[in-house]
């Protein structure tokens, strides 16, 4: 089911970075940016027949978005799998960016953000299971250059599917601007 969302998220994301540049307000312009994560995850669900089960797992994804010195939108793709439980997720960010004088001078900005999507769940026993997801986000951004930057972020995330109860991420990311 993610996999026919991937193609349709990927277009919205497309014509959101080629329409971002039309709102630009000559002081604070948009940038359009494409990213991977790679994050630690922390998954509970159900597992066979335990109800209430916790497992890990490395989780990884790409990113599409856009960016100015105070909102960050993104449209997020990713995957975990431990041979145990899995998901896949597509999933829609709004990030409010923090602006410090003392630490924007350093390159760093500090979010906190929203999150919202869809996402797959499978587990041992049979299980499978897709459901809305919603969430919260925060983290720092680290500009690296005026092209590229890479964040920390946490993410906690709740699914509405029966099986799959909620995630957290902690996770990496590094995006290159154009």
């Amino acid at each position: 089911m993610l996999k026919s969302m991937f193609i349709p998220l990927m277009v919205a994301g497309m014509m959101l970075g080629a329409n971002a540049g039309d709102y630009e307000v000559e002081a604070n312009p948009s940038k359009v940016f494409l990213g991977i994560q790679l994050s630690g995850a922390w998954v509970q669900g159900t597992h066979k027949t335990n109800l209430n089960y916790a497992t890990k797992g490395l989780g990884y994804g790409v990113r599409l978005g856009a960016e100015n010195s105070e909102w960050r939108t993104m449209l997020s793709v990713d995957k975990m799998n431990n041979g145990k439980v899995s998901y896949e997720r597509g999933e829609l960010h709004v990030d409010y960016l923090f602006q410090q004088a003392q630490m924007a001078e350093m390159g760093l900005r500090p979010f906190i953000g929203l999150n919202g999507g869809y996402a797959n769940y499978e587990a041992e026993g049979g299980i499978n299971e897709n459901g809305f997801t919603y969430g919260g986000e925060a983290g720092i951004v680290y500009d690296l250059s005026d092209q590229v930057d890479i964040d920390l972020t946490y993410q906690y995330t709740l699914s509405r599917a029966a099986a799959f109860d909620h995630a957290a991420n902690l996770g990496i990311g590094i995006n290159y601007k154009y």
